[in-house]
């Protein structure tokens, strides 16, 4: 059995969808809360995700990943390396706050080097011809991925997608929110499942949970912090080894008035011993990074070359 990260998954930036269903999300206090600026300590915060009809709501996504696996004596390493700018094309905004947008990739630029093997890479904006295996990735770029709405609290209402989706990376399309205001300290959860192949051949669903923590509020700022906790018991390393990819620990910086993600970064640090056998190994390092884009930025990206 040989591990390989095929060319695919380097499209993290697609970030279209998450694994999990949406649910609502529910908030408890814990009892240690953590320091805050002064004067903002006991206030209690609505998050809430807010947009504009007609707006572009434009992130950018670099997401870097490292897989080393050892099976059987033979030793190999994955690195992956994508940027690209998604962008949110908001189409209306309901009375309730339900926003309905389309969703865009517009660029992307990626890498990739496998042990033994020369390097891919493929950046959307200087090469015209994409190498093989980037052929759906090219087409994609530009073109609406999907038509979402979601609510107030990042609940996703309904999806139509346009296009197949290619990879939903190790993020989420959103971070959900609470349905209450929160204090510094406060904490809410939101669960879900993560189907996975057995050795035999069936699947069985693994239960997840994502806690998220408001840990300070300072010039209308808020930094949340994000966990994955597994709550299925898993003991399989072959099992373990489908998991790795979404336990993840980060930080969220969100703009409270604006109501928008600010920017983010998720890391995933995992090993895995026995996926394969006895003396097999699988160490996964990744990081994804999204931050958004101001408008003249994006103006800047897009003018020609001086000649």
């Amino acid at each position: 059995m040989r591990i390989a990260i095929g060319l695919c998954t380097l499209a993290a930036l697609m970030l279209l969808a998450s694994p999990f269903p949406a649910g609502a999300a529910g908030a408890g206090a814990e009892p240690q809360k953590p320091a805050v600026a002064a004067g903002e300590g006991s206030a209690a915060y609505q998050l809430r995700y807010q947009f504009t009809p007609g707006e572009v709501f434009r992130c950018k996504v670099t997401h870097l990943t490292t897989v080393d696996t050892k099976i059987r004596g033979v030793s190999e390493t994955v690195q992956t390396r994508s940027v690209s700018t998604k962008a949110w094309k908001i189409t209306g905004v309901d009375p309730q706050g339900n926003t309905t947008f389309a969703y865009t990739v517009e660029d992307a630029s990626m890498w990739q080097q496998h042990s033994g093997r020369p390097e891919v890479r493929y950046d959307s904006v200087k090469d015209k011809t994409p190498p093989p295996g980037y052929e759906h990735v090219a087409d994609s770029l530009g073109q609406p991925m999907a038509t979402i709405t979601i609510s107030p609290h990042g609940e996703i209402i309904r999806r139509e997608r346009a296009r197949p989706q290619f990879n939903p990376g190790i993020g989420e399309l959103t971070i959900p929110l609470p349905a209450q205001a929160v204090k510094p300290g406060e904490r809410w959860t939101k669960e879900g499942e993560l189907p996975v192949r057995l050795p035999a051949g069936t699947v069985k669903r693994i239960k997840l949970r994502h806690v998220y923590q408001l840990k300070k509020v300072q010039t209308g700022v808020a930094t949340i912090e994000a966990r994955t906790e597994i709550l299925t018991p898993v003991d399989d390393p072959a099992v373990q080894s489908q998991l790795v990819q979404r336990v993840k620990r980060g930080e969220v910086k969100f703009d409270v008035d604006a109501g928008r993600v600010l920017q983010q970064q998720m890391d995933i640090d995992e090993t895995v011993i026995g996926f394969s056998g006895p003396d097999s190994m699988m160490k996964y390092l990744a990081r994804l990074t999204e931050e958004m884009v101001q408008q003249e930025n994006v103006a800047r990206r897009t003018e020609p070359a001086p000649q």
